[in-house]
Formats: C-alpha cells, sequence, structure tokens
C-alpha cells in the first residue's frame, strides 16, 4: 500500500489490524494482484470496503464503489472493480484465505491440558462437513447443480474442515453441487496427525478413508451406512441384524464391508420410542419416491448406530452418543452464515442477456468466487478473534456464553460498530448483554457441552 492509499486508513480499526497482521498487501505484490504499486485502491481497501457492503446483504458494484470511495476519500468508479475481478484476484484472495487458517486465538489454549474429560485422549478433534449455495443458470458449466425437469440447475458446495478444539477452521473447498461429500472424504488425510479424532456424517462414508485415518494413527467416528455387510471380528461370518440389536447398548468388534474388511467397533444403542417413530415417518416422505425401504432398514431406524475405532476403555457407548452430537455444531455455524452473515444472498445478479458470452460469464464466475473468498476471511476472522477468543473472555468474566447465531445477528445488525471498532473489548458488554445464550434449567445449550466434554472451566476458572 502506498503512502498516499495509506494516509486514508488511518482509523486502524479492529478489522484492518487483522489484515495487516495477515500481511494482505505482501501476498497481493507475490500473487502479481498488483502489477505496479497501488496509487488508489489496495486491497486493504477493496476488502474492507467488499465487508461493509455484504454485511447489508448487497452485491452491486455500484454500493461496492461508493463504500470504497468513502473509505479512501476519493472517487471510485464500477469499472474500476469491475476491471479487478480476474484470475490474480482471486488468486490473491485464496492466498489470503489460506493464511487466515494460521490466525493464533489470543488465549493460551481452548482444552485443559490437565483434564481428564470426554476428549482429553485426543490431539485435534476435527469436523468435516458441506454447505450447499444455489446459482444463477449462467454458471452451470463452472458449478454444476442437480437436474430438475430435465433441466442442468447451478450449485456450488462449500466443503468445511473445522477444529472444534481451537475454535478454528482448518480448510475450505468450493465445488460444483455433484462433487459430493464422498468424493472430498479422502481429503482430510493430508491433515491428520497421529492422536487426531475425525467426526463426520454418512455422507463421508468410505471404507477405505477410514482406513487411512487408521493408518495415520488418527481415530474416526461415523454413523455406520446401512447395506454395508458386518463380519464378526473373530470368525469372519457374516452378521444378521437381529442377531446383534439383542439389547439396549450393543458394543462390539466387527470386520467392516465385504471387501475390505475393515477392523473397527460397532456401537448401537436403542433410541426413545418417541423419537424412533419420527426417523420413520421422516423416511417414509422421503422425496425420493425411488426409494423403497426394506423391512429391516425401518426397524434399525429405532437404533443409533456408530461405527468407530476408538478403544472401549478410552470411550463407552455414551461418551460415543455424546461426543457425536457435537457435530451439530458445524450446521448451526453454516446457519449463522446464511442467516445472518447473507452468505447466500451475496451471489452476484446473473449477467444480462447481451453478455453472456463465454468472456463475460468466465469474468462473472471471477466476481462470484472473490465474493465467496471475501466473506470466508471475513467469517475466520469473525470465527476466531471474535466468536472463540471472544466469547472465552466473556465467559470468564459475565460466566455467560456467546451464542453463534445471536453474534452473527449482532454483527449484521451492528457492522458499523464492528467494523469501525478501535479495540475489540470495547464490544464487550454489548455482546455480552445481546448475544449471549438464556440460561435453561432442563437442559444444555450447545457451548455449555463443549464446555462440559473440553472441561473449559479447569483452564479458565
Amino acid at each position: 500500500m502506498d503512502a498516499n492509499s495509506r494516509s486514508k486508513l488511518q482509523k486502524n480499526t479492529f478489522i484492518q489490524r487483522q489484515l495487516m497482521k495477515l500481511d494482505v498487501e505482501k501476498i497481493a505484490r507475490d500473487t502479481k494482484f498488483y502489477k505496479v504499486s497501488p496509487h488508489k485502491i489496495s486491497i486493504t481497501s477493496l476488502m474492507l470496503s467488499f465487508f461493509q457492503m455484504a454485511l447489508t446483504g448487497k452485491n452491486l458494484y455500484h454500493t461496492w464503489a461508493k463504500n470504497l470511495a468513502k473509505l479512501i476519500g476519493g472517487t471510485v468508479s464500477k469499472v474500476a472493480l469491475w476491471k479487478r475481478m480476474g484470475p490474480q484476484q482471486r488468486e490473491c484472495l485464496k492466498s489470503i484465505l489460506e493464511q487466515t487458517f494460521r490466525i493464533k486465538l489470543s488465549v493460551q489454549s481452548v482444552a485443559g491440558k490437565n483434564s481428564q474429560v470426554l476428549f482429553s485422549p485426543f490431539a485435534e478433534i476435527y469436523l468435516q462437513d458441506s454447505t450447499v449455495i444455489s446459482l444463477p443458470e449462467e454458471l452451470k458449466d463452472y458449478y454444476k447443480g442437480s437436474v430438475s425437469g430435465g433441466k442442468q440447475k447451478s450449485s456450488m458446495r462449500l466443503q468445511v474442515i473445522y477444529s472444534l478444539s481451537s475454535g478454528s477452521f482448518k480448510e475450505f473447498n468450493m465445488g460444483s453441487f455433484t462433487d459430493n461429500d464422498q468424493g472430498a472424504s479422502g481429503g482430510i488425510i493430508k491433515l491428520l496427525k497421529a492422536g487426531d479424532l475425525i467426526i463426520r456424517d454418512l455422507g463421508y462414508f468410505v471404507l477405505n478413508v477410514f482406513r487411512q485415518v487408521a493408518l495415520a494413527g488418527a481415530f474416526f467416528l461415523s454413523h455406520y451406512r446401512y447395506g454395508v455387510y458386518i463380519y464378526d471380528a473373530h470368525t469372519g461370518q457374516q452378521i444378521q441384524w437381529d442377531k446383534v440389536l439383542k439389547d439396549s447398548v450393543v458394543d462390539r468388534k466387527i470386520l467392516l464391508g465385504a471387501k475390505e474388511k475393515l477392523p473397527c467397533r460397532l456401537v448401537a444403542v436403542k433410541l426413545p420410542d418417541h423419537v424412533a417413530e419420527q426417523k420413520r415417518r421422516k423416511a417414509i416422505q422421503d422425496r425420493d419416491k425411488r426409494l423403497k425401504h426394506s423391512k429391516e432398514y425401518m426397524e434399525l431406524l429405532s437404533w443409533a448406530i456408530f461405527i468407530t475405532n476408538i478403544d472401549s476403555q478410552v470411550w463407552g457407548p455414551m461418551e460415543i452418543l455424546k461426543a457425536y452430537r457435537l457435530r451439530w455444531h458445524i450446521e448451526i455455524i453454516f446457519k449463522g452464515w446464511k442467516s445472518h452473515l447473507n452468505l447466500a444472498r451475496l451471489v452476484p445478479e446473473a449477467p444480462k442477456a447481451n453478455r453472456r458470452q463465454e468472456k463475460y460469464l468466465c469474468l462473472y464466475k471471477y466476481r462470484l468466487d472473490s465474493t465467496i473468498l471475501m466473506m470466508l476471511i471475513f467469517i475466520v476472522i469473525f470465527q476466531v478473534t471474535i466468536y472463540t477468543s471472544l466469547g472465552f473472555k466473556i465467559w470468564h468474566k459475565y460466566h455467560k456464553l456467546v451464542s453463534s447465531l445471536k453474534l452473527c445477528a449482532y454483527i449484521a445488525d451492528q457492522r458499523e460498530k464492528i467494523l469501525e471498532c478501535i479495540n475489540l473489548e470495547n464490544l464487550e458488554t454489548d455482546i455480552a448483554y445481546y448475544a449471549t445464550y438464556e440460561k435453561r434449567r432442563k437442559r444444555l445449550n450447545l457451548i455449555e457441552r463443549l464446555i462440559q466434554l473440553f472441561d473449559y472451566q479447569n483452564e479458565y476458572a
């Protein structure tokens, strides 16, 4: 950033300081986003003005240019922004996003080092899931969606890997809706170290990947996928479900898969009748009319069935049930993104009919990619520095637990206060009042479960 551009950004807000820590200006030079030293529009000012616009739920060149002009104290045209939409900007933003994964928490650690609680046997606890964003049909050649009524739709699938133990994101990947979760299942292997634990849903159920996880010295926890054969670990004989599910809790060693014969544990816990009945109704009402669920399948809906390679001496069936429930944490994160941080609403308007040649659609894709990447950069900064770090300070100081959804709503509502904030601690009182859970007598909220399972109170009491 040159002296003229820097002089216009003298407020030194909290968000500016975070971008400075990420060294975004150096990244812009290294990725050739800057062909020459910027005299007016820097990557910092470009992102700050975008954040201001995005939190209103709008994504218009006119609004963006207006915000940017106000920020730098000059004039900016829509064309000036349009010209920056290209592969260099996308690569620059991808590199900045990768850098955000290195943001350090302002607290010493998240889980108590000496706590002998549920997650203490594991080094890192990963959650992985994906969320889908509907796109204009004009992008179907870039991001393939489902086919409806014989027409190809367009959707983006965003793969997310989140560390439950550190409260930070580890990886994002943008792909087509047709790039399903099974195809992404093996991507996490490169992150794994011995002692790590992965908790994922059925979409990522791939036996060969489970084997790779085990070979890395790591652990997996997943629901069982119906139709995969199970075999006795000692005799190698196939096991029938009616011979297994005789007690309300089942815990036994098995071999999984007709070819793979993967050694693991099978844990099954009988569900309350009303929960089982609810699952059966949902199965009957399945929108895919081609599915004809068997009698055995419907009977298995009375059970929560898991497969894992965690030793029974480390976790019993009830610990597995408790731990798997926390997979919903990432679903709540997605809801906050879409409901309050406007991730899905920020998809730019499709080009007009006279601008749908390939070169214009390619530029439109770059704009979409840049939009998603900038929002993900903001989300990581928000998650690590506001939700996780400040959340623990508020819990320690006020003994209140910050709600991810309420905090997303607060940030969207108070966007100017957030973006103009010099010192984040100045927002503590507001966030403690407006963005925390109400106390419940009968059941724990998600963060209370996290505190119990990680024993955070030992570290921060």
